[in-house]
């Protein structure tokens, strides 16, 4: 396996960054066609660039250094939670994506991409780093045990 760099995404990322994308989008519509929707492209190349200039969103790729090959990618966004009555100030880094291509697992990038992302969140001071993971993912779910991270909540539903 090649040395994987892990650095922030530019525009020349798209084609790899969007290969990701449909890969999990994909894995969503297996699991769950009764609420996603089959697409060609999951994300745009004008939806990306807007990612990009996003203020707050920190978007990371992880590189393998020789071939130069996107094989990762992580996204995140400072939220911050200030003057709402029911709940305490606070600034959280909530992770939108973090992707591994299904042909590169198992060798360390998720976990160098979650540590970029706990890093940012030291940097900027946040109290947590929170994400969603659907429970049908139970890979992704064990992963993020793995990391430290907690359930704190769930989401139920009733389908009729």
């Amino acid at each position: 396996m090649s040395e994987i760099n892990i650095r922030r995404a530019v525009i020349g990322d798209y084609t790899g960054v969007s290969a990701l994308m449909d890969e999990l989008h994909h894995l969503h519509v297996e699991a769950r066609p009764d609420v996603y929707r089959e697409l060609q492209t999951r994300m745009s190349h004008k939806e990306y660039e807007e990612l990009l200039e996003t203020d707050h969103r920190y978007l990371y790729v992880a590189e393998l250094l020789e071939q130069g090959e996107i094989v990762g990618y992580a996204s995140a966004q400072l939220n911050v939670i200030q003057n709402v009555d029911l709940l305490k100030d606070r600034k959280m880094l909530y992770i939108h994506e973090i992707i591994v291509g299904s042909k590169h697992r198992g060798h360390g990038t998720g976990k160098l991409l979650m540590q970029e992302l706990i890093q940012l969140g030291k940097k900027m001071q946040v109290d947590s780093v929170e994400l969603t993971v659907s429970t049908f993912n139970t890979g992704a779910q064990a992963f993020y045990e793995q990391m430290g991270l907690a359930v704190r909540s769930s989401r139920m539903e009733y389908i009729l």
